[in-house]
């Protein structure tokens, strides 16, 4: 079991390290001591996206956190738990979403946050600012998933940003966007 020294340690290195790399720039970051019951309040929400003049170009938006995500010698056993996946269009200033369920180590889930740690949320908020900062004018996707379960998740997230969604249930499948 680790305790909170544990977990101020490798979110101490971690961060350490994306401030040191030229690769990520930090969205956003907490570092308050994890209480039980609560949300949690340990994390590190950083990107690989760069303003550009190309027109077309994939990033991402990440969310760590080490709660849960230490093995037994102290170290990360995920890089991430969430990540939100994006293409840049400059000249038509839209991004594109794909939000695809996908078997990951750590987070089963690319974009819908599969320990309900509030991590998907997070990720589409600060998606959001960036689009704005980056004059972006129209987010717009689509969803798919495996099951039901999962399908009305990501539909919630997204519903909660205020995303205007199309959706077929019967197929898990729909598209979604948000004018900015």
């Amino acid at each position: 079991m680790n305790t909170q020294t544990d977990y101020d340690k490798i979110y101490a290195k971690r961060l350490t390290c994306l401030e040191q790399s030229p690769d990520y720039t930090i969205l956003s970051s907490m570092n308050k001591p994890v209480q039980s019951g609560h949300k949690i309040s340990q994390y590190i929400v950083y990107t690989d996206f760069k303003p550009q003049s190309e027109q077309v170009e994939s990033y991402s938006i990440f969310v760590y956190s080490p709660f849960a995500n230490v093995d037994k010698r102290g170290h990360s056993k995920a890089e991430y738990q969430s990540q939100l996946l994006f293409e840049t269009n400059v000249w038509e200033r839209k991004l594109h979403l794909t939000v695809l369920e996908t078997l990951g180590s750590e987070s089963r889930l690319a974009f819908h946050d599969f320990q309900n740690m509030g991590f998907a949320q997070l990720a589409l908020q600060l998606l959001l600012r960036l689009a704005v900062r980056n004059d972006y004018r129209l987010i717009e996707g689509n969803i798919t998933a495996f099951d039901n379960t999962s399908f009305i998740k990501m539909k919630h997230i997204l519903s909660k940003a205020r995303f205007v969604i199309d959706t077929n249930d019967h197929n898990y499948t729909g598209t979604f966007f948000k004018q900015l």
